[in-house]
């Protein structure tokens, strides 16, 4: 509740001297559409409201989702858009980074994130100071480039089983704004078509319209 102190009278003259001013026309509950992801950006990152998490990874013969593996940092990223002058410079998006070191690379993907902003973490760290480096750099709010994707989901399940099915994935499968206008680029929307499943025979999709958000799929410097 607003403190009582705070309130000033309706028909207090003071109303006069203070100016709104907005665009009449604009719908204050519609969203820029995502941004085009044929091109680099620049990113500022930060910690986002989920912060920083220890988990366990799943280990063969987990069961009743108890997971036994090995400790690992998952971070809540905040990343906003570097692009003065557009509708989505300073929009913001999710990500998320563990401390898990794939085979395949030899490294995290909070690894490769703080390589990107130019502050390395030490080749051989224990988690609580791989943690406090990771704190710090991302409270820094640092900047690197990246790239990213158009992607659509569309909740499945309810409850505990809710899953999230990928409808479409990059700007150019989303359908145009006007065929014969391409140059006014893709709509955001598109709709979860019901359909049989080629390979399982199982109708899936809910008929829903669902709309594409900006995901982050590569870091980098220069």
């Amino acid at each position: 509740m607003p403190d009582a102190k705070d309130n000033i009278d309706i028909n207090d003259p003071i109303l006069q001297q203070e100016m709104v001013e907005a665009d009449p026309d604009a719908d204050f509950f519609e969203q820029p559409p995502p941004p085009p992801d044929d091109r680099e950006y620049q990113f500022k990152l930060g910690l986002g409201e989920g912060g920083v998490t220890v988990k366990h990874q799943e280990r063969k013969g987990d069961s009743n989702g108890q997971r036994t593996g090995p400790l690992f940092l998952n971070f809540n990223l905040e990343v906003r858009i570097v692009d003065p002058g557009q509708p989505w410079d300073n929009m913001p998006t999710q990500d998320y980074a563990t401390s898990i070191v794939m085979q395949s690379s030899g490294t995290s993907k909070l690894h490769s994130i703080l390589r990107a902003v130019g502050a390395p973490a030490l080749g051989r760290m224990d988690l609580a100071a791989l943690r406090d480096h990771a704190l710090g750099v991302f409270a820094s709010e640092p900047l690197c480039f990246g790239q990213g994707q158009w992607e659509a989901r569309v909740k499945d399940g309810e409850g505990q089983y809710v899953t999230y099915r990928t409808v479409r994935r990059g700007m150019k499968n989303f359908p145009l704004v006007d065929p014969q206008h391409p140059e006014l680029g893709h709509s955001p929307w598109i709709e979860d078509a019901v359909h049989v499943d080629a390979k399982t025979r199982a109708q899936v999709g809910t008929g829903e319209i669902v709309r594409a958000y900006f995901r982050v799929n590569k870091y980098f410097s220069r």
